[in-house]
């Protein structure tokens, strides 16, 4: 377990500066990452550039983790959508599809839309018992009354019923999670190209306003799992003015319905043809530029509560990392809202999630890699 986490944070590594990093034997490391490489959960990638000095005696060689030892299936449920895929244990994408979730959806409903993507997936890819690590399932919490997820005795959301189904469902070990824990895994252990940080913050801007606190690498839930909760957090010090009370789909639905009504946005409406789905439209995709005074004004008022959020976060958990998934957000002002945090902070530590309706189904993935691989030193999970 130690070296594939060492694997999975530092990337290709020699034996002998495994033995240094986790204090173990040069022997010891020999003989377990040999018989990993026999069981095809490790290769060998070729010797270690050199430093620049002169090297003497035998060169280092590397070793990385066999992304295709196993794929691994992702489900994720958020926005409307259940997004179904195969990748390998590095994240690299083999093959997903997207179903939609009606307003009327049942769980059964659900359920039979991963089996038939499932199914194709198995057929088109040839899958057998033996290629397949697991399935992972990041959820958000707008669909946990549709899951039956329920908090425990504890605070924490209890994924058992939900992990049991799919089970049964799908002949696979499954283990489920949030969803912003699933980008923080995802963000964490599949993007390689660059260093991952120790500790991150991941906030929902929009819809379920969740989020995910990661120290050392590892989520951390607090006492009662409810962690740097945004939904309720009061801005401006009002308590009746809340993230949730100003932030939401629904409340920004309202005010500029109310704008509409006061006759105060005219650009707008003829922009959107006096059709107030497309105004909401309008104003919440990125580019958008207000153009009426009290357009310009609430358009203001939306990007100082992001804004503050997101420094409420950076002073009080002091992350390397800020990443922003930004849901149902008038992305925008966020997006100005991150650049004003980033100048203010002097320098990048705010950034958007890389995952979006495009490959959602890897955070459902990134969960199962790293409770059925990382977190078991290979060893496979064992079908309930």
């Amino acid at each position: 377990m130690q070296i594939l986490r060492l694997l999975r944070n530092v990337g290709p590594i020699s034996r002998i500066d495994i033995a240094h990093t986790i204090h173990i034997t040069k022997a010891a490391v020999t003989i377990i990452t040999n018989e990993m490489i026999r069981e095809g959960i490790l290769i060998e990638i070729g010797e270690q550039a050199p430093s620049g000095k002169v090297s003497r005696g035998r060169k280092k060689i590397l070793l990385d983790i066999n992304p295709t030892w196993r794929l691994v299936l992702g489900i994720s449920l958020q926005g409307g959508w259940v997004d179904v895929g195969l990748c390998t244990l590095h994240g690299s994408i083999v093959e997903h599809h997207t179903a939609p979730i009606q307003p009327e959806s049942t769980i059964e409903m659900v359920f039979a839309s991963i089996r038939s993507i499932y199914s194709d997936l198995a057929y088109k890819n040839d899958l057998r018992p033996n290629t397949l690590l697991g399935a992972g399932v990041s959820v958000d919490p707008a669909y946990f009354p549709l899951c039956g997820i329920e908090r425990s005795n504890d605070g924490k959301n209890d994924f058992t019923a939900l992990e049991k189904s799919l089970c049964q469902l799908l002949s696979l070990p499954v283990v489920a999670g949030r969803l912003t824990e699933g980008i923080s895994i995802a963000e964490t252990d599949f993007c390689r190209e660059s260093s991952s940080p120790l500790h991150q913050v991941v906030l929902q801007m929009g819809g379920s306003f969740d989020s995910c606190v990661t120290i050392g690498q590892e989520t951390y839930h607090g006492a009662t799992g409810r962690v740097c909760q945004l939904k309720n957090l009061p801005l401006h010090g009002d308590p009746s003015n809340t993230v949730s009370s100003t932030l939401s789909h629904r409340a920004i639905d309202t005010e500029l319905h109310q704008l509409h009504l006061q006759q105060l946005s005219p650009a707008l409406d003829a922009q959107s043809a006096d059709n107030q789905q497309r105004a909401e439209w309008l104003f919440c995709r990125s580019g958008f530029i207000p153009e009426d005074k009290a357009v310009r004004e609430y358009f203001g008022k939306i990007c100082s509560a992001y804004r503050m959020v997101i420094q409420m976060a950076a002073a009080i958990l002091d992350p390397e990392k800020i990443i922003i998934h930004p849901d149902d957000s008038v992305l925008e002002a966020l997006s100005q809202a991150i650049s004003q945090v980033n100048d203010t902070l002097g320098r990048e530590i705010v950034r958007f999630s890389r995952f979006d309706q495009t490959n959602f189904f890897l955070t459902g993935a990134a969960i199962a890699v790293r409770e059925f691989f990382t977190n078991r030193g290979g060893s496979l999970p064992e079908l309930e």
